[in-house]
């Protein structure tokens, strides 16, 4: 029975990609799963080295292409679900393909389907590394996420390796609950803020709900904090990323210093986000005894994942696609484009599909303020394009030098014709806008199909 199911399931990818209906990223794990639900945890048994998961809001598609660069540099063979497809379907997919030289898994998992994966996948190490609002139509509120994970902390073996943020609050309090845990965090840095802004989450104590106090924010809610009612703080992390230099667009340089003393990592990936991701990579590689030097070597000569820092040549422009989901992403983001000192052309595009979240209101949390007097130009598109007008006309930003155009070929060709040969667009769009916009790149021949992603 188990071979009748997974050959019908393999057939179904191989049509789906033969009929250009797709990658069959999620179809075959789909048709896998209906004829044998129970073949998840089957085949993630078979890998004899073991299963690391890791999740998050922001962050976990460019993590696990961290670990995975790391392993490769390595030697170690594995199977990813590199295309992002993070539901049980699309990790049953990438099981399916895996060869049987593959012996470990390194999968990201969407975080609300995190709490049913991890029975079945029984991670050997499963990494949470933050925590923020996003689609709230679709996971509810905060709290909601919070309280399934803790439960599904409460029922970890204590052989699983738990890697968590301790500037995240939420998250700090979770690994507590867990006698098995390595913390990773961010040393005090000029980036940092003692502001809180106003968008941030998760402001209460997990253990008796005080307000925090914050030394440093980083990114959201993340930071060095502390309760003013009880003895709950940021634990001191066993990764700690320290002494960071941001270059711009043009990646950033930080110390990671654990027990086994400093290391200097050089990543191509800007922004102090893609620190914490490093950073979280770090702590997962070292966990599974990959060398420092292999770590090194990995996370220096990474390639952005698609949508992540991706660049893109564009008829002679250089097209940066950085992922904005949720406002404490676009703010990141934001503030990433505030390291540059000239002026960019910028893009945003909002859509407003199942994979994004139809509530659009979170536009009014981000602080596109902040970046209204450096920018050259300005094209809102997506299938919400004129509340994104809406909001950066509030935001101070003249109407009358927006360009706005719903369609991904129509902010092609509106690229091409206002900005010149050499120069470089910033493209800030949800998820689904990103995938339209990579397709019709794909169609002119200037990048692959997001599935084809190594």
């Amino acid at each position: 029975m188990r071979h009748i199911a997974l050959s019908l399931a393999k057939t179904a990818g191989w049509i789906s990609r033969a009929l250009g209906r797709g990658g069959g990223t999620t179809l075959p794990g789909m048709i896998l799963l209906k004829l044998r639900p129970h073949t998840l945890r089957e085949m993630a048994q078979e890998l004899e080295d073991g299963v690391i998961v890791i999740s998050a809001t922001n962050g976990k598609t460019t993590t696990a292409r961290m670990v995975s660069h790391a392993a490769h540099e390595s030697g170690i063979t594995f199977v990813a679900n590199t295309s992002g497809a993070n539901l049980p379907s699309g990790i049953a997919t990438a099981l399916l393909r895996r060869n049987p030289d593959e012996k470990l898994g390194v999968f990201e998992v969407d975080e609300a389907a995190l709490p049913e994966l991890v029975p079945k996948l029984q991670p050997s190490v499963l990494v949470l590394m933050n925590l923020f609002r996003d689609q709230l139509d679709r996971y509810g509120e905060l709290e909601s996420t919070i309280q399934k994970w803790e439960e599904m902390i409460k029922s970890l073996p204590d052989t699983t390796k738990l890697i968590i943020n301790a500037d995240d609050p939420a998250l700090a309090f979770l690994g507590s609950l867990h006698q098995n845990v390595e913390f990773f965090g961010i040393e005090l840095t000029h980036y940092g803020s003692k502001t809180i802004p106003h968008a941030a989450d998760s402001l209460h104590c997990q253990k008796c709900d005080g307000p925090l106090n914050f030394q440093q924010v980083t990114i959201g809610h993340l930071g060095h904090w502390k309760c003013q009612n009880c003895e709950s703080q940021r634990p001191k992390p066993s990764f700690a990323g320290d002494k960071i230099n941001l270059q711009g667009l043009n990646g950033s340089k930080f110390i990671a210093v654990s027990q086994t003393g400093p290391l200097e990592i050089q990543i191509p990936l800007a922004g102090i986000h893609n620190v914490y991701n490093a950073l979280a990579a770090y702590a997962t590689c070292s966990t599974i005894g990959i060398s420092a030097t292999n770590i090194q070597k990995g996370l220096s000569t990474l390639s952005a994942a698609f949508g992540r820092n991706e660049i893109i040549n564009f008829e002679g422009i250089e097209l940066l696609i950085m992922l904005a989901k949720n406002p404490a992403g676009a703010n990141q983001n934001l503030r990433t484009l505030l390291l540059e000192e000239e002026k960019n052309h910028l893009a945003v595009l909002l859509n407003d599909r199942t994979a994004d979240g139809k509530d659009v209101s979170w536009i009014w949390d981000v602080d596109y303020e902040m970046i209204v007097d450096r920018l050259a130009s300005l094209t809102i598109s997506g299938d919400r394009a004129y509340d994104l007008a809406l909001r950066f006309h509030y935001s101070g930003f003249p109407t009358t030098s927006m360009h706005i155009t719903p369609s991904p070929q129509g902010l092609l060709e509106h690229l091409k014709s206002s900005i010149k040969t050499g120069e470089k667009a910033i493209i800030l769009p949800t998820y689904t806008a990103m995938l339209d916009l990579r397709s019709e790149l794909n169609k002119m021949g200037a990048t692959h199909s997001f599935w084809e992603e190594q």
